[in-house]
């Protein structure tokens, strides 16, 4: 999904020429996907352990990804923030204070044309650092909403946020909010001063929840001076099925289906316009999800061959 999204971002300069920096891992997927399916071979992989260093080091699967054994606070700042750039901070973590100030760091220096997404896991409410009296570090999430406007940025919090967004799905909408306010208030400041036509705007693009193992949610757009607005309209992103530039987002189901009940379903799609999918013994719920996520599943599940 994501792939077919950045595809469209050539009227920015041709996508393979773009940077990708992302979050270190020992699978490298999105490194791998992004350079087979978007030729992109500047890549840069932030990792926070040192201590695995080498196991890193040989997982890596291109010459051309460039490891830096660093916190994300720490590296970001030190990136060539003049080269166009994919940025994926895909943190494994709840929302933190930190998270929140790497995205406002990235608002803070990002070029037009650059795109960030971030991931972050909303199993529960957010949470915040605490220390014992030795410095060993520890998070606690927070108890209500007051709580959450006392321990995180001001103004990060959206007006209307109840205790109710602390439960369920409800919090996945909460960190958006609050990234996305963050962000703003980056831009604002970042405007401040600059000519109305040179001001930097962030124009969301997806949005999408899901379940890979804890709930997750990723919230993803580009920035655009003012003067570039046109090259983001000519990109065309709004004609994707899964655009959103609200809160509203996607919410990707998974079905669970067998390898032999895929192959049928796939031999049937696409449909034809004004068709419905012939499902067979499957049931529909499961066909429709299928059907809306066969192109992408691989980006979201380990299929069987």
């Amino acid at each position: 999904m994501l792939s077919d999204a950045l595809r469209k971002l050539t009227p920015f300069g041709s996508v393979e020429h773009y940077r990708y920096v992302g979050m270190g891992s020992l699978w490298y997927s999105d490194f791998a996907h992004f350079h087979r399916s978007l030729g992109l071979d500047d890549m840069v992989s932030i990792e926070r352990e040192a201590q695995h260093r080498a196991r890193f080091e040989f997982n890596k699967p291109y010459a051309s990804i460039d490891l830096r054994f660093a916190s994300t606070t720490t590296e970001l700042p030190r990136l060539d923030w003049q080269v166009r750039s994919i940025i994926w901070l895909d943190y494994d973590d709840r929302l933190t204070r930190s998270i929140l100030a790497d995205s406002r760091m990235v608002a803070a220096r990002a070029n037009s044309g650059t795109v960030f997404i971030i991931s972050v896991q909303v199993e529960g409410p957010p949470v915040y650092e605490i220390q014992d009296g030795e410095g060993n570090e520890s998070f606690q999430e927070v108890e209500s909403i007051d709580d959450l406007r006392e321990r995180f940025f001001r103004g990060s919090v959206p007006a209307t946020a109840s205790n109710s967004d602390l439960r369920g799905w409800a919090v996945a909408k909460l960190a958006r909010s609050m990234i996305s306010l963050t962000i703003e208030a980056e831009l604002a400041a970042r405007n401040a001063g600059r000519p109305r036509n040179q001001w930097f705007q962030f124009k969301q693009f997806v949005a999408f929840e899901y379940a890979d193992g804890a709930k997750m949610t990723t919230l993803g757009g580009i920035f655009v001076d003012a003067g570039q607005n046109a090259l983001f309209e000519s990109c065309d992103l709004s004609r994707l099925s899964y655009y959103r530039s609200s809160n509203e987002a996607v919410r990707l189901t998974v079905p669970v289906l067998t390898p032999r009940e895929m192959r049928f379903l796939e031999s049937r799609l696409p449909v034809a316009e004004g068709q419905q999918l012939q499902h067979g013994v499957i049931p529909a719920r499961d066909a429709n999800a299928f059907a809306s996520l066969y192109r992408y599943l691989p980006s979201f599940a380990a299929l069987e061959s």
